[in-house]
């Protein structure tokens, strides 16, 4: 033994200097391949990724960190993978570790190691791990999630799969892409434009499909909520792996975001498919509390079954632009500072009070407009000042009114000041910056950004689920700034000017790893070794967690609503020492937890071979004047009710059952007592012991 010991020691000592450019379980393995009587001891899958090559020979997955980036199709003639600004990933032979190690463009060399399949630590976190885990597993199969953000990069492999089985994912998960910002109208391309321009090799400057995702932001936010991880052997799954994916590249602009969120409906709905809609976006212009048109388009949007519209809460809950203030005599004064040469400010008091507002320069000149007037453009020393105090009467959405305040022609970081004054009546103001500029003292409470108020999606707040992660120039540690388990600072809180509870829900958004657009640029502390994932942080990266989970419920139920599924989601949040009592206007109900979601969800439905399903049918179709519908419930069936829908899935009638009967007649009525308009429905009874089969009822012209 003393032999082989000196044998492996000497090769150590001779090679030390090289071979400290190897991770130590690439140290140990070429020594124990140098050592003729080691062999055997140590295997190479033990070590690292191993893959075998067309002639059978079995290579080792490494990354690989050069001094300049690889461009060629092999290094030292080893086959290049990936090959990023400075981190490639190779397949060798223990051989060729050594000429790696050797060479002085060689940097270091890690091992393409094997982790738990999970979107680093935020899916296990939020329960996704374990719905995946189930027999059978919960994917999202069937589902379709649609995301109206910056765009999607189609080539990246964690939205794509191997149809065939030859190992070559040469089919995606996208089923259409929208750019809206594609000449006048936008340019639209269907899955068969997608797979074939990804069978001729062809990226987003050659092919059909010339949408390409810039800004990285809709690349990572869809790998979170539907990325199954392919790319990477570091297994970085999305909440719902097998969901279909519409990406609709957007303006940003509230008419585009309508039309998008619009769009992805109706391509779910063309496929008989569920739909949830990803809205990680935002802006506080808008009275916060929901009744802005944008708002309650989505709220309209939202309706019915199968359809869920998920929205990040906002990145300003440690940011100074809100105040607020209570007049039942006298004055409120607050100051402002623009950031840039303009800024605006956005103000709501109760429409039956009459409160005048006056804006002052720094040199002292001011703009002043009373209850139902505007100030006019007001040219000061400092600027020019312009108020408008709701001077076309109350809004007409919500009663109250709105003041709004520009500034042009300031000096960024000059403090105005704006006074309250209140004339007739009483009540609470808020007001918020909408651009540019700051509030001296403000606060950051009702900061949930629009569209997040509207009383018809989901609102999603951020909690700290990582602080630590590697990278391409080495390990990142956050955590003296971003402590584990705990509510982000950044995270927006409510609740909204009309008082409801918003956020709905916290999820992981600090930090996330997610897929990297290829067409976006990612700083080298941000970018995993991986080269296919950067690490992000935000309710952005949140809202696409809920957006996840929600597709996990609607494939197990596909009817339920937006409303059955926050339920769902809100009854089994997790609540801990860090949300305390909810639900609050920082974490709403608690912590994202689907894993207890899923189970509660599956709990309501007992097993067929114990209850049977409710069964409704209809007796005659189509139908002119009356459907009669004929039902029978299961045995101890406590409440059941008829559903009809359109279909595009909006809800035009819910009705209680009678437990003990067997029929019911329907008038063609709406719930507003309106005549429903000739064309096609969808009807089916829901009960407390599961639900029916879908069925179709056709109305006639009248």
């Amino acid at each position: 033994m003393l032999g082989i010991v000196f044998l492996v020691s000497a090769f150590v000592a001779s090679g030390a200097e090289v071979l400290s450019r190897l991770a130590p379980s690439l140290r140990a393995l070429v020594a124990y391949e140098s050592d003729g009587l080691a062999k055997g001891l140590v295997t190479l899958s033990d070590v690292a990724e191993v893959e075998v090559s067309p002639t059978g020979e079995a290579r080792l997955r490494v990354l690989v960190q050069t001094t300049e980036p690889i461009a060629a199709r092999s290094f030292l003639g080893a086959p290049v993978g990936f090959s990023g600004n400075g981190v490639s990933t190779l397949s060798v032979t223990v051989a060729q570790l050594e000429q790696l190690a050797g060479d002085e463009r060689v940097v270091y060399v890690e091992p393409s190691w094997k982790t738990r399949p999970a979107l680093d630590k935020s899916v296990p976190a939020a329960g996704g791990s374990a719905v995946h885990a189930l027999t059978p597993a919960v994917l999202g199969k069937g589902v379709v999630i649609g995301f109206v953000d910056t765009g999607i990069d189609y080539e990246h492999l964690d939205f794509r799969f191997d149809s065939d089985g030859d190992g070559v994912e040469e089919s995606t998960r996208i089923l259409a892409i929208w750019d809206q910002t594609y000449g006048l109208v936008g340019v639209e391309y269907d899955q068969d434009d997608i797979e074939s321009d990804l069978a001729f090799g062809y990226g987003p400057s050659e092919g059909t499909v010339r949408e390409k995702d810039s800004s990285g932001h809709g690349t990572h936010v869809a790998s979170i909520a539907a990325g199954d991880g392919s790319s990477s052997s570091y297994g970085f799954i999305g909440m719902a792996p097998e969901a279909w994916i519409v990406a609709v590249k957007t303006s940003f602009y509230t008419a585009d975001i309508l039309e998008g969120v619009e769009y992805i409906f109706e391509k779910a709905e063309a496929l008989g498919a569920p739909a949830v809609v990803n809205l990680s976006l935002g802006g506080h212009d808008g009275p916060h509390d929901g009744t802005s048109l944008f708002e309650q388009a989505l709220t309209e949007l939202a309706s019915g079954a199968g359809r869920v519209i998920v929205v990040s809460a906002g990145n300003e809950g440690d940011d100074a632009i809100h105040v607020s203030g209570t007049l039942q005599s006298g004055t409120k004064t607050f100051q402002i500072t623009p950031d840039d040469w303009q800024m605006e400010l956005s103000l709501w008091y109760p429409g039956e009070a009459r409160f005048a507002v006056t804006v002052t320069a720094p040199s002292g000149e001011t703009a002043t407009a009373e209850a139902g007037a505007s100030s006019g453009y007001v040219i000061t020393a400092d600027g020019v000042a312009y108020v408008d105090n709701a001077a076309d009467g109350a809004n007409a959405n919500n009663g109250d009114r709105e003041v709004y305040v520009r500034l042009s022609g300031a000096t960024a970081g000059e403090v105005w000041s704006v006074t309250v004054r209140q004339v007739s009546g009483s009540g609470t103001f808020d007001a918020w910056v909408t651009s540019l500029g700051a509030i001296v003292n403000g606060d950051s409470v009702s900061t949930v950004d629009e569209p997040g108020n509207a009383k018809g999606v989901i609102t999603v707040g951020a909690w700290t689920t990582k602080s630590t992660w590697p990278s391409v120039v080495g390990t990142q540690d956050y955590s003296a700034s971003y402590e584990l388990s705990v509510l982000s600072d950044f995270s927006s809180q409510g609740p909204t000017r009309d008082g409801r509870t918003k956020p709905e829900l916290a999820a992981p958004g600090a930090w996330i790893c997610g897929a990297l657009s290829v067409s976006a640029e990612a700083l080298l502390l941000f970018t995993h070794p991986d080269g296919f994932h950067a690490m992000e942080l935000g309710t952005s990266m949140a809202a696409p967690h809920v957006s996840g989970a929600a597709a996990l419920l609607l494939s197990i139920d596909g009817t339920l609503t937006g409303a059955d599924v926050l339920a769902t989601l809100a009854s089994t949040a997790t609540r801990d020492a860090y949300t305390g009592v909810t639900p609050n206007v920082r974490w709403g109900y608690g912590k994202l937890d689907v894993a207890a979601a899923v189970a509660s969800l599956e709990s309501e439905e007992p097993p067929i071979s114990e209850v049977a399903i409710p069964e409704v049918a209809l007796s005659g179709n189509p139908v002119s004047s009356v459907a009669v519908f004929t039902y029978t419930l299961p045995d101890k069936t406590r409440r059941a009710v008829l559903r009809i829908y359109t279909v595009s899935g909006r809800l035009v009638l819910e009705e209680e059952l009678d437990v003990g009967g067997t029929t019911y007649a329907w008038n063609l009525a709406s719930r507003d007592d309106r005549r429903l308009a000739a064309g096609l429905y969808l009807y089916v009874v829901v009960s407390d012991h599961g639900t029916s089969k879908v069925g179709k009822l056709v109305i006639r012209p009248s």
